[in-house]
């Protein structure tokens, strides 16, 4: 195998942390790959790996390696995708990483049409739950509701994605409608659970000041898991307009307080490395989505930033 080549099936095990993981993106036994990595540590005279029956490690020269060829690849990459797109078709692996949640509610049903229109591109999402590396793990563009603090990306605000308070009918059946934030005091709430923070504290416009609610809540978890519990009338929970934009319109869950929620400039973003050449790829993925959520997502305008000195008035809806 070329140096490349071997390079490519090294890097891939460092991403997907296995020997598996490199032969599914290759097409190759498990063992295929392992005898690969074996030749390539033999041709350059060092280990990379530590290997144990349990678990898979980069040595202190495979951390080196990998800190080089991780820039040689991705010159690669760029080279090729200027190549293809002279085409004018889109080709290859498009590495996408989002949440689960916006992976679901989002990505999965836009990719039906999107491939077929580009029926030569690969999409591999992956999951940005946990933080991601853009370039390590040489991801084309990642979908994040925060803008990265490093300013080697390129990033593309898509839609604003506020915050919608809700419950389900049933729930506000037996327990009443909250008139005002200081009422959730008396129902029972749902937060959002996640990297070990509790997303407790909800803060609200009222009477043209700016009002923070500390929620003790009832139920706590991931936003999939507390929109589940939220529609099935276990209590009035705060999530992303995205997650429940559809339960919203079929009337699984009705919103609440919309005169008083304050929008602390949540926004969905398109991030992707800062390059010479932007594969064409990267860039019909990113117009297609920005296309498919502007006519998919209609998001309520704003009511109160955390800037403003008085309440806007909420008109019913609006698109962006």
């Amino acid at each position: 195998m070329d140096s490349i080549g071997e390079m490519s099936v090294f890097a891939e095990v460092v991403l997907t942390g296995s020997f598996v993981g490199a032969a599914r993106r290759f097409g190759l036994t498990a063992s295929g790959v392992s005898r690969k990595i074996s030749r390539f540590e033999e041709r350059l005279g060092v280990r990379l790996f530590n290997r144990t029956t349990r678990a898979l490690s980069l040595t202190e020269a495979g951390e080196a390696l990998f800190e080089r060829c991780e820039g040689i690849l991705q010159s690669i990459d760029d080279a090729e995708s200027a190549v293809r797109d002279l085409s004018g078709n889109p080709r290859g692996i498009l590495r996408v990483a989002a949440s689960d949640a916006f992976s679901m509610h989002v990505i999965v049903p836009f990719l039906k049409t999107f491939s077929q229109n580009f029926p030569d591109l690969s999409i591999t999402l992956m999951q940005a739950d946990g933080g991601i590396n853009l370039l390590g793990e040489r991801i084309d563009v990642a979908i994040l509701f925060a803008k990265p603090d490093e300013n080697s990306f390129i990033i593309r605000k898509l839609i604003d994605d506020p915050w919608v308070v809700c419950a389900s009918p049933d729930y506000l059946e037996q327990h009443g409608t909250p008139a005002l934030p200081s009422e959730l005091s008396e129902h029972r709430c749902l937060t959002i659970h996640a990297r070990g923070t509790t997303n407790d504290q909800w803060k609200f416009g009222t009477d043209g000041k700016i009002e923070t609610i500390f929620i003790e809540s009832n139920f706590s978890g991931i936003g999939l898991t507390v929109k589940k519990a939220a529609l099935q009338g276990m209590g009035v929970a705060r999530l992303a307009h995205f997650l429940v934009s559809d339960d919203l319109a079929a009337g699984r869950l009705k919103p609440l307080l919309m005169n008083n929620v304050i929008q602390d400039d949540r926004a969905i973003f398109a991030v992707y490395p800062n390059r010479q050449h932007l594969p064409s790829k990267s860039r019909v993925f990113i117009d297609g989505l920005s296309n498919y959520i502007e006519k998919t997502l209609i998001v309520p305008a704003p009511t109160m930033k955390t800037d403003d000195t008085k309440l806007c008035p909420q008109p019913d809806s609006a698109t962006k």
